[in-house]
């Protein structure tokens, strides 16, 4: 049953969408609503996505991804329409009831003479009318295609004031959020490994909700390891791994040479210096993860391993660097936000109504650093100037930056 529950939110949210997209056609936008084939395809578009949705279902029920993929992409396109209209559709709304308000004016000044509107003005008005919902179904159409387009694979060099002279240079291969599953394979992963190759990463992280899909989940871990990367592979959980059933999760890390790390520690000495790298569980709900949450789950991970010189801290959730940053924790890797999958100038566009989620890049506070990936997937396709990556943190001194 659990793996149904996107397909019937899906179903839900493209009827609830959909109903209110054809309302403000009907209610807000009669000029266009007269036109019967915009009334056909106001109706059309919810129908059509509900109609991909049972598709895709169909294709999920009989393990035929041939069928199952396409539909699940078109229920989103459908969906993201939908989502396009509703937020231009009020706005066109004010402006036709401008128009409809100015005519009648007009006509009352001007003795009902139909002969004296002024064209000129109805024309620029219509025009800007329907020149929101073209830019809001043109920005989702974009986003949707970027989010099928090559994860970015490089390096992102992170400057620490103390760093060991041993640890100088050393490369990380941050990877999270792929959800492997319809949209993101085992093939994307596999592109992915193969382009992170030729920066020869020392270690590689997964900081969790690796796949939705758990029977992709041993072949991905298993794909993480032909780096053969010196320090090794390792792993925390992220809130999918809890949807998709945390027994199952575990048996398939037993069986894989990928360690999972809740709330635990291992310490590896490179060239004598001792580099610590933890990893704690996630809180699982959404919005879920206050500061005692983290405080009490790195407290538990600390208490595992002796002193470091160095430590890296796996969290899922980027909330964890307020209190990693007052127990000295060097380097936060974390993901889940996907940077809000909408981003601007390297920053997710969300950054200013959420200053403390950390939702994509390198932040800093004290001597304690954190990046925030945007993931190497998603389990929603829409993507816009925040492309999935799959960054190589490089560890560099002051003297060397």
């Amino acid at each position: 049953m659990r793996e149904f529950l996107p397909l019937i939110a899906s179903l839900v949210a493209i009827a609830v969408v959909g109903l209110i997209e054809v309302l403000l056609l009907a209610l807000a936008n009669r000029p266009w609503w007269a036109r019967r084939w915009i009334r056909r395809a106001s109706w059309g578009l919810p129908l059509f996505g509900i109609l991909m949705v049972f598709v895709w279902g169909l294709g999920q029920f009989y393990g035929l991804p041939w069928l199952g993929m396409p539909a699940a992409i078109l229920a989103v396109v459908a969906f993201v329409l939908e989502v396009a209209l509703m937020l231009s559709l009020p706005v066109s709304g004010v402006i036709h009831l401008a128009n409809w308000v100015t005519d009648r004016v007009i006509r009352r000044r001007r003795r009902r003479d139909p002969s004296r509107i002024d064209t000129n003005r109805r024309a620029l008005l219509k025009v800007a009318a329907a020149s929101l919902p073209i830019a809001t179904v043109s920005m989702g159409l974009a986003g949707i295609t970027h989010a099928f387009t090559e994860v970015k694979v490089g390096l992102k060099p992170i400057v620490l004031d103390q760093l060991p002279p041993s640890l100088e240079g050393l490369r990380i291969l941050h990877l999270s959020d792929s959800h492997l599953s319809q949209y993101v394979t085992l093939e994307t992963m596999a592109e992915v490994l193969t382009r992170a190759e030729p920066f020869a990463p020392d270690l590689v992280v997964i900081t969790g909700d690796i796949a939705d899909d758990l029977s992709q989940l041993g072949e991905a871990l298993n794909m993480t390891t032909q780096l053969r990367p010196r320090l090794g592979v390792y792993a925390c959980l992220g809130n999918h791994e809890y949807y998709r059933g945390l027994p199952e999760v575990h048996r398939i890390f037993e069986r894989s040479p990928v360690p999972l790390l809740v709330n635990e520690c291992v310490t590896l000495d490179v060239s004598g210096t001792l580099l610590r790298v933890g990893g704690i569980e996630d809180p699982r709900f959404v919005g879920g993860g206050d500061y005692a949450f983290f405080k009490n789950a790195i407290d538990i991970m600390l208490s595992t391993s002796g002193v470091a010189d160095f430590t890296i801290l796996m969290s899922h959730r980027p909330e964890a660097l307020d209190y990693a940053s007052e127990v000295g924790i060097d380097l936060t890797l974390a993901g889940h936000t996907h940077g809000g999958q909408i981003g601007i100038s390297q920053r997710s566009l969300f950054e200013g109504i959420a200053p403390r989620g950390y939702l994509w890049g390198h932040y800093r506070r004290e001597q304690s650093h954190l990046y925030t990936s945007s993931g190497v997937g998603h389990w929603f396709p829409f993507r816009l100037g925040c492309p999935a990556e799959a960054p190589v943190i490089e560890l560099r001194s002051r003297v060397a930056g």
